[in-house]
């Protein structure tokens, strides 16, 4: 994959190092949330999961239930979100909250999201609505979930009810998020609801053999083939595409690299060549490099990491879009995630310039990347992770009330947003930071094996690695 990188950074001459890098309109920059992360009153497989011990970081949180508030009090996030200058803000509907019972919809909770969406148009910023973000309703999941072929017909009973609500609403419509993470973690190494650990097999697909993890992420692609078809058909002008986790995986040693191709080609590309054709935008959710020794990802001691355990590799952005872009050269690609789990704040400016960087790259060689949306605005729960990565620009205190602490990311944020470029100087400033730290003391969320969660954040040190874009 680097090569196809490298010939577009060929492409490009000396525009990496120019004074200014611009983003010219129509291009958009947004900032994404999900139900399952900021919603309260919201009684979801997820809160059984934590309230089962299954989620680090959470019991020991201050009301970690509330999440963000964000379906009592969406303004909070709302007004923190458009002061940013934003065009597009990305959200979700939980399936569940709207659909409690097997076609039986809550039409109060329908009202609610109509609400929702109507203070994101109120506040300038357009709709992009996630259908499925990491989270099936409770009487799905006892039904077997996506392991079950009748989540299928489930799912479009749900999903086509949404978009007949929303349509009208709504800019972007993702069928799924990451449904690469969502079924190799929830049916594959059952780390997420229902945590059933399927066999090894579960992510192997070998000619017509497919493990469990494998046949539920193919169901979730049927299900978007069947959406796509009967929503262009009753609505022509709407837009679908998908949230694909792209990670960029590769290894230290020849061995190492070629184990790497098996991960990339499952897990990277399988659900996006599934619905090839079926796609009005190629979502890119992308955090970093994965990086995989004997066969399994490991935490690689020279490169640097976010909280979450993401090696930072702006480089591997620039990698995942020439070949998105080369594989699928027809629908336009938006960076739908990005972001990095930081509480320093130390790393996250240099993070968002240099991937920034590696975005403008790839639009100058000709790959046509229309918007950049960054994850998140506000620290959040963090899935299976809880609440020790700090993903947010902006702090939360959950021991008072949640309040709201911009950080100096945030205000950095904004002003690229309303400056729509990034100059030699706030990008020296960023790197100094990040240098000035070297071989400091961090919090870091997650064990030495790469996997396991903490509750309360370990020591790491900022390592001595120049990882910025070139």
């Amino acid at each position: 994959m680097r090569s196809l990188a490298l010939l577009a950074l060929a492409a490009l001459g000396a525009a990496p190092a120019a004074a200014q890098t611009r983003f010219p309109t129509p291009f958009f920059f947004g900032l994404a949330t999900a139900p399952g992360q900021s919603e309260d009153r919201l009684d979801d497989v997820w809160l059984d999961w934590a309230r089962a011990g299954k989620v680090a970081a959470f019991a020991n949180q201050a009301v970690p239930g509330e999440r963000l508030e964000f379906w009592t009090r969406p303004q909070v996030e709302l007004d923190l979100a458009a002061r940013t200058g934003i065009g597009v803000y990305r959200l979700g509907v939980d399936w569940g909250r709207v659909e409690p019972r097997r076609g039986v919809f809550d039409e109060k909770a329908i009202a609610r999201y109509r609400a929702i969406l109507g203070m994101v148009r109120a506040r300038r910023m357009k709709v992009m609505l996630t259908l499925m973000h990491h989270s099936v309703p409770k009487w799905l999941q006892a039904r077997g979930g996506w392991t079950n072929d009748a989540a299928i017909g489930d799912y479009l009973v749900f999903a086509e009810r949404m978009i007949d609500e929303y349509h009208a609403q709504v800019s972007w419509w993702v069928t799924f998020n990451e449904p690469n993470v969502f079924a190799s973690l929830a049916y594959g190494a059952g780390l997420w609801p229902p945590g059933k650990p399927d066999s090894p097999l579960s992510l192997l697909a070998v000619g017509p053999f497919r493990g469990a993890a494998v046949r539920a992420l193919d169901r979730m692609a049927d299900a978007h083939d069947a959406l796509y078809a009967w929503a262009h058909r009753r609505y022509p002008d709407v837009r679908i595409g998908i949230a694909q986790n792209m990670a960029y995986y590769t290894g230290r040693s020849r061995l190492d690299r070629l184990e790497a191709l098996y991960p990339d080609r499952l897990l990277n590309w399988r659900f996006p060549e599934r619905v090839r054709g079926r796609l009005d935008f190629f979502g890119v959710n992308y955090y970093g490099a994965e990086w995989v020794h004997d066969a399994r990802l490991v935490l690689d001691p020279r490169a640097e990491y976010s909280e979450s355990g993401r090696a930072i590799d702006p480089n591997g952005l620039l990698t995942i879009l020439t070949e998105v872009h080369a594989r699928f050269p027809r629908p336009p690609i938006v960076v739908t995630e990005n972001g990095i789990a930081d509480s320093t704040d130390v790393l996250r400016p240099a993070y968002l310039i240099e991937h920034l960087q590696a975005v403008a790259a790839a639009r100058a060689a000709g790959i046509p990347v229309e918007g950049y949306v960054w994850w998140t605005l506000s620290d959040n729960w963090e899935w299976s992770d809880g609440y020790c990565p700090k993903f947010g620009l902006v702090a939360v205190d959950r021991a008072r009330g949640l309040k709201r602490i911009p950080r100096p990311s945030y205000f950095l944020f904004r002003r690229i947003v309303e400056t729509r470029r990034i100059t030699t100087a706030m990008r020296a400033r960023a790197w100094a930071e990040v240098a000035a730290h070297a071989g400091r003391e961090r919090p870091f969320c997650r064990a030495a094996d790469a996997v396991t969660a903490l509750d309360a954040p370990r020591e790491r040190r900022f390592v001595r690695t120049d990882w910025r874009f070139r």
